[in-house]
């Protein structure tokens, strides 16, 4: 019997109710860990807990939910692996790990437990005090593979790998692995893909087949509300063009992929990387959507890499203003052009991109005044062609150099985009409605017809936003209530 690891990702914990929570993503981080492990003989398997049952929706208590599989569902399918490792994004599912920690202990006594992930890399205590072994602090894949090379050969040093935290032993600096194309490809074969199609929802408005990437790790800037700079360090990293395109065709021409995800926290940083995937990608004749939801950096954009982006396939991109206030932006560490904001929009439209942007509300010291700069802002974005638009209540992330500057959330699951723990919070989500209608009004007024091809498009299943295909989904959930299901389009597009 070889040595097994087997790699579980969470179901989706949210707060019930919370349309921000419960949006399905791929879990790259665990399929980036799963290639560089099977690629170094490493015997390894994801146990999707997520992927597995994606319709599944159940309670967990009074104010959370989740969807798919049960701990105990978790534990009945961990077969013979010798290191477990649990994959903890965030906070919403803190108290969801080490109950089946717990569990995995009573059932597989003496098989050994290892967290990662944002979350556990910045509470690492909590975890090893709550029933794991080890925590893998920042960047998995060099500690997680020292650890079961360790462990199969019956070697005793756990506690002196360099981002691995065991008891009586705080972890020492994590290796930040400076040539990314070393970590080969994501194990997406892992995961349950067809599952994920069929759902036609995820990050961004995919149609059909799709798959999420990471080209990049760490960011140059300083967002204070942000985990990234202090958990994977300020300095940016890349593949290269060659190497990622080399990862896009092969899932292009083994699994039929046409949409690709790119899950970057700060894509094209170097804009001379981006418009270099987007002659690789152009050269090979590789036909893919690319979507970039998770908010491009304007430092990386210009008329230039747009042109040379959407000419590769870009449809749809996220920008991050986060504030129409200057003083809160300040307060953030996010400095913002306004007029090169205003520019890049206008340019998107014109090239064919659609595009969101992310607003924050409630950051530390806002005030009403504030907030009608962000409205301000958001309604001078949508005249110039803006496609939608998220609007998140500030809620203080650990890790985060901003974390510290609030009280009265009892338990780490109240740390979501709804923070209903916040005195304010009525007062914020009152803000919220208000943002978003600004923006729809605006939407009207500016942009009628596209408003209403937006609504066909949802009703459809033909999606180009994120907001139409959330906008389906519920529709799909009062139709499936009436008993006469939404009908998909007929060429396997979003559902």
């Amino acid at each position: 019997m070889g040595f097994g690891v087997c790699l579980i990702n969470l179901p989706i914990v949210h707060r019930t109710g919370d349309p921000f929570g419960d949006i399905p993503f791929m879990p790259t981080g665990v399929m980036y860990l799963a290639g560089h492990l099977r690629a170094r003989g490493v015997e390894v398997s994801i146990l999707d807990g997520f992927g597995l049952a994606p319709a599944r929706h159940y309670r967990l208590d009074g104010q959370l939910s989740a969807v798919g599989l049960t701990e105990d569902e978790i534990v009945a399918r961990l077969g013979d692996a010798r290191l477990v490792g649990v994959s903890v994004h965030s906070g919403m599912s803190h108290h969801f790990a080490l109950r089946l920690a717990a569990k995995i202990r009573a059932a597989r006594p003496g098989v050994p437990l290892v967290a990662g992930g944002h979350h556990p890399s910045a509470v690492w205590g909590e975890f090893l005090a709550g029933g794991y072994d080890y925590v893998a602090v920042g960047e998995g894949e060099a500690p997680l593979l020292h650890l079961a090379r360790s462990l199969r050969d019956g070697v005793d040093d756990t506690d002196r790998i360099p981002g691995l935290a065991c008891a009586g032993a705080p972890p020492t600096p994590a290796l930040r692995e400076e040539d990314l194309d070393a970590c080969g490809f994501a194990a997406a074969d892992l995961l349950p893909l067809e599952n994920y199609w069929a759902l036609g929802m995820s990050h961004a408005p995919v149609r059909g087949r799709y798959i999420a990437i990471t080209t990049s790790r760490g960011c140059p800037f300083n967002c204070r509300f942000c985990t990234t700079p202090r958990l994977l360090g300020r300095q940016w990293r890349t593949r290269s063009p060659r190497h990622i395109a080399d990862e896009i065709e092969f899932f292009a021409r083994r699994h039929g992929v046409e949409d690709i995800i790119i899950q970057d926290e700060a894509f094209g940083t170097r804009r001379d990387i981006a418009r270099g995937l987007a002659e690789e990608i152009i050269a090979r004749g590789l036909k893919v959507r690319i979507h970039l939801p998770s908010g491009v950096r304007l430092e990386s954009l210009d008329e230039e890499t747009l042109a040379a982006l959407r000419a590769a396939g870009l449809v749809y991109m996220c920008l991050a203003p986060e504030s129409g206030s200057e003083r809160v932006r300040e307060r953030m560490g996010k400095p913002l052009d306004t007029a090169r904001l205003l520019r890049i929009a206008s340019c998107a439209r014109r090239l064919g991109i659609r595009v969101g942007a992310f607003f924050i509300l409630g950051f530390e010291g806002e005030t009403e005044e504030d907030r009608r700069m962000t409205r301000g802002l958001a309604a001078a974005l949508t005249r110039r062609g803006l496609d939608e638009i998220s609007v998140f209540i500030w809620t203080p992330l650990p890790g985060a150099e901003a974390f510290g500057g609030a009280t009265g959330w009892a338990r780490y699951e109240d740390l979501n985009w709804s923070p209903a723990w916040r005195r304010d919070y009525p007062a914020l989500r009152r803000a919220r409605r208000r943002l978003y209608l600004r923006w729809l009004a605006e939407k009207a007024l500016f942009h009628p017809v596209e408003l209403g091809l937006s609504l066909a498009r949802a009703l459809s299943g033909h999606c180009e936003l994120k907001g139409e295909a959330a906008l389906r989904r519920m529709l799909a959930g009062v139709f499936r209530a009436l008993g006469a299901p939404l009908r998909r389009p007929p060429d396997g597009g979003s559902g």
